[in-house]
């Protein structure tokens, strides 16, 4: 119980401070190379310790790094701990890999725990609602033509 209890204590830690550690780790990324902390996070992934694990993927999927494709679709169908797995949810759907983000669709409609169903749920309408944003929407902050009234009349 306190483990569950110090787990969301870190994950909710690292999701308020998730954009200045986002903005920060990706420039530590370009500086060293990104094939090499890419690597690194990769290994992670296999780690024991699942808070390195969780980590990891989040990263990879801050990264989109489409080589943790494969990995993280283990990770969402086949990691015991809950939290972990719906990291790897989010990271898939960050990375937006049709492989990635299919396995999110199924996620919600088939995977055993609620708790996952919905957040795979979630995931993927909020995909699909960016891919409709940037198909129907070319240039950010413009109107819908639709919707346009006529100051003319």
């Amino acid at each position: 119980m306190k483990f569950r209890l110090y787990l969301t204590i870190a994950a909710i830690a690292v999701l308020a401070l998730q954009p200045i550690l986002s903005q920060n780790f990706l420039v530590e990324a370009n500086k060293r190379g990104y094939d090499k902390v890419e690597a690194n996070l990769l290994e992670g992934l296999k780690s024991d310790n699942c808070g390195l694990k969780i980590s990891s993927a989040y990263y990879l999927g801050e990264m989109k790094s489409t080589k943790a494709v494969i990995p993280l679709m283990e990770m969402l169908r086949c990691n015991d701990n809950i939290d972990a797995r719906i990291i790897a949810a989010l990271s898939l759907t960050k990375i937006e890999n049709a492989r990635g983000i299919y396995m999110v669709k199924m996620g919600a409609k088939f995977n055993d725990s609620e708790r996952i169903r919905e957040k795979c749920d979630h995931f993927y309408k909020a995909f699909v609602m960016k891919q409709y944003k940037e198909t129907n929407y070319s240039i950010a902050g413009t109107v819908n033509p639709v919707n346009t009234v006529s100051l003319n009349n």
